[in-house]
C-alpha cells in the first residue's frame, strides 16, 4: 500500500510569499460577479472598503462597560459538547507550516495594534440596567475584544495588504470575513465599527473564516505576530466571534454574493447619511 501522506512535505499547498496585486480590479457594488472569478485581492478591496466607509460613518463609540461577568446563560453558554454541536467541521489534513523565515528583521517589520479593550473608566454609549437580560450584558462583555485603547498608527488598507502579504488569504476568506462582520455590526448591532475596533474584527473574522473554510491553516504564531496582537488576544477574538455569530459560520457561493453586497449597500447608505445636511 502506498505511505500516509504528509501535507508537510508537500510544497504545492504552501502559499507563495510576496507583495499582493495591488492593481486587481474590483467590481461596482451593483454589478453582477461570481465568487470564483474575484482574485483574492479583489476580495480584499471590497471588504475594505466597506468596512472602512462604515467606520468613518460611525465615528468613535466608546464601549459599554459590563456590570459584570455572569456565567452565560442557558443557549449561550457553550460548553464542550455545545462546541462539537456547533461546530462540526472535520479537517482532512493538519493545519501546513509555513516558513516563517521571512518574518524576520531587518524586512519584517513589527505593527502593534495596542492594548486591547478600553479603560472601564471610560464613559459608556448607554446605561446598563441592573436588571438587563445576563445575555446582552455578556455580548457587550465580548464585544469588548474588539476595542483597542486608541486607534492603531497603522490603517486597514495598510493592514491587510500587510495580511495579504505574509499570509496569503482566498477570495472565499474573504467574503466570508466580510459576512461576518456585516451579522455582528449591521444585523445583530453586537459590536461598532469604528477606528478602533476594524482592525480586531478584521483579523478575528479573517481567522475563523480561514478555519472554517479551508484546510490551510497558518500557525497561531505567525497569524498573530503578522496581525500585531499576542496568541491569547487572537484565540480570545477567535472565540469572540464564534460566540456572537452563535457558531454560524458555514457559507456558500450565494450567500458570499448576497452578504458582500448586503455589506457594500449598509457602507454606501451609512456614507451618504454622513453627507447630509445637519438640517435635513
Amino acid at each position: 500500500p502506498p505511505s500516509p501522506p504528509n501535507p508537510s512535505a508537500d510544497h504545492g499547498v504552501i502559499p507563495r510569499i510576496s507583495s499582493p496585486n495591488q492593481n486587481a480590479p474590483s467590481p461596482p457594488a451593483d454589478a453582477e460577479w461570481d465568487v470564483s472569478d474575484l482574485l483574492p485581492e479583489t476580495a480584499m478591496k471590497m471588504l475594505c472598503r466597506s468596512v472602512q466607509a462604515l467606520a468613518n460613518a460611525t465615528g468613535d463609540v466608546p464601549p459599554t462597560p459590563p456590570l459584570n461577568r455572569p456565567t452565560t446563560p442557558g443557549g449561550f453558554h457553550i460548553t464542550k459538547e455545545n462546541f462539537r454541536h456547533h461546530h462540526r467541521r472535520t479537517s482532512s489534513r493538519p493545519a501546513t507550516p509555513v516558513p516563517s523565515d521571512d518574518m524576520k528583521a531587518p524586512t519584517f517589520k513589527n505593527v502593534e495594534l495596542g492594548s486591547p479593550e478600553a479603560s472601564l473608566c471610560e464613559p459608556s454609549v448607554a446605561d446598563v440596567s441592573a436588571n438587563a437580560e445576563p445575555v446582552h450584558i455578556q455580548q457587550e462583555a465580548i464585544a469588548r475584544k474588539f476595542f483597542s485603547k486608541k486607534t492603531p498608527a497603522v490603517t486597514l488598507e495598510e493592514y491587510l495588504l500587510r495580511l495579504q502579504r505574509y499570509c496569503p488569504m482566498s477570495t472565499a476568506v474573504y467574503l466570508a470575513a466580510g459576512v461576518y462582520i456585516y451579522k455582528l455590526a449591521v444585523e445583530e448591532r453586537l459590536v461598532p465599527v469604528t477606528s478602533r475596533t476594524i482592525h480586531r474584527l478584521v483579523l478575528g473574522s479573517l481567522r475563523v473564516a480561514m478555519k472554517a473554510l479551508e484546510d490551510l491553516r497558518y500557525p497561531q504564531a505567525r497569524f498573530a505576530g503578522v496581525g500585531g496582537v499576542s496568541e491569547n488576544e487572537l484565540k480570545m477574538l477567535e472565540i469572540s466571534i464564534c460566540y456572537l455569530t452563535n457558531f454560524d459560520l458555514q457559507v456558500n457561493s450565494e450567500t458570499l454574493f448576497q452578504k458582500t453586497i448586503f455589506l457594500q449597500n449598509a457602507a454606501q447608505a451609512a456614507t451618504v447619511c454622513t453627507k447630509l445636511p445637519a438640517s435635513f
